[in-house]
């Protein structure tokens, strides 16, 4: 006998205790239908869990590159603030040196 025969006997067989046991094959088709159920789920959440990871990687991505802007306009802060530190000390120089030069101009007018 070939395999295609043997298979069919078992089929057959399956086929005749199923008919004789109701409850086994209500077993049987319930599991089947709880498979595709969890299967179905497990797509579903896997998907909103995808869109997810995408959202907060786009939101990631607009975050650095916001940092990005803020380093580089801190950066220009600082460099500019050391700038009017340097202004700031040349204009307490100058209003020191002309301090000095009108009391030195009221000092010598005072000998005369």
């Amino acid at each position: 006998m070939g395999a295609v025969e043997e298979g069919g006997k078992v089929a057959s067989g399956v086929i005749e205790g199923l008919k004789s046991q109701p409850l086994a094959l209500a077993l049987i088709v319930l599991n089947i239908v709880f498979i595709i159920f969890v299967g179905w789920l497990a797509k579903t959440i896997n998907a909103r869990t995808e869109t997810q990871y995408k959202g907060k990687d786009e939101q990631i991505t607009t975050l650095l590159q916001k940092l990005d802007t803020i380093s580089e306009v801190r950066a220009e802060v600082v460099k500019n603030t050391a700038l009017g530190n340097r202004i700031n000390d040349s204009l307490e120089r100058l209003s020191k040196g002309f301090d000095d030069h009108e009391k030195r101009i009221r000092d010598l007018e005072l000998r005369k």
